[in-house]
């Protein structure tokens, strides 16, 4: 899809690619990097994936209204 997308959008089709059972997105990752890590392949987007995945993920901010008073 060319054009803007949501971040949370975008974690939601990573996880559903990495797990697409309904499994654990994050401990596949762990499987595939330790995997990777045994043969000598390098693991840096695979560990880059798996912070993003862990990262908290942000709430809806509040927007400030007109009628805010000061």
């Amino acid at each position: 899809m060319i054009g803007t997308k949501k971040l949370s959008t975008i974690r939601r089709e990573i996880e559903e690619a990495l797990a697409p059972a309904g499994g654990d997105p994050i401990q596949r990752l762990e499987r595939q990097i330790a995997s990777a890590k045994r043969k000598g392949d390098r693991t840096e987007v695979m560990e880059g994936l798996k912070r993003f995945l862990e990262s908290p993920r942000k709430g809806k901010r509040r927007k400030s209204g007109a009628g805010a008073r000061k």
